[in-house]
């Protein structure tokens, strides 16, 4: 049945609706799960519409179906949400809200710390604050594969922090260091080169990424 759901490229209120009733014999938590893969599904297929509905299903996920026996069937939803805000609408308030209560529900998955930094700097451009300081802390001591998208954001957040510190040395440092990985990125065939496994190791950074990059 959700096959059919995962098939479908253009979505649409009747479609959503449809979605959401087809849910009605599964439990809160498998509703969490089947809504996590599906709305990944919609929101790779992009358009404004498409967009749209995948909010619409993780929203009323939120609302109607949290009565779960495992806190991360919630943490699923609300990690998605961020996804879709953070990487497809670029509303980083909204982002870093869901990935917070992600944190809060999650007690399986790591990096948290490394995602709330991102968001956070995204948030408020790459400017200080003690929340980003706490977050880059924390990032440091997780276990993450050391690729692109980690290691830009902790090396900014590292600046920011030598920029308060006024060390003109370390800034310099990581100033280079930073438009190493961007620059190394633009070079397509290094991502058939560095990968963890099977993680491409690409960063693909927003646009305002870029424009505090080309800045330093």
């Amino acid at each position: 049945m959700i096959d059919k759901f995962l098939k479908t490229k253009s979505w649409s209120t009747k479609i959503t609706n449809n979605f959401l009733e087809a849910l009605k014999d599964y439990s809160d938590d498998d509703k969490c799960q089947i809504i996590f893969e599906v709305a990944k599904t919609i929101m790779n297929h992009g358009n404004d519409t498409n967009l749209k509905c995948a909010e619409t299903v993780l929203i009323y996920a939120t609302q109607h179906f949290f009565d779960v026996e495992d806190n991360n069937s919630k943490a699923l939803i609300y990690y998605r949400l961020g996804e879709l805000y953070e990487l497809h609408l670029q509303d980083y308030v909204k982002a870093y809200t869901n990935y917070k209560k992600y944190e809060l529900n999650n007690i399986q998955f790591g990096g948290v710390h490394s995602i709330l930094l991102r968001v956070l700097l995204l948030r408020d451009n790459f400017s200080y604050s003690e929340e980003m300081e706490k977050e880059l802390k924390l990032s440091y001591g997780e276990i993450d594969l050391g690729l692109r998208k980690d290691r830009i954001y902790e090396n900014i957040g590292s600046l920011i922090m030598a920029q308060k510190e006024e060390n003109d040395e370390l800034c310099e440092k990581l100033i280079k260091r930073i438009k190493a990985i961007v620059k190394a990125d633009e070079l397509f065939f290094l991502d058939l080169i560095f990968r963890k496994d099977t993680v491409t190791d690409s960063l693909k950074p927003p646009q305002r990424l870029l424009d505090y990059v080309n800045k330093l």
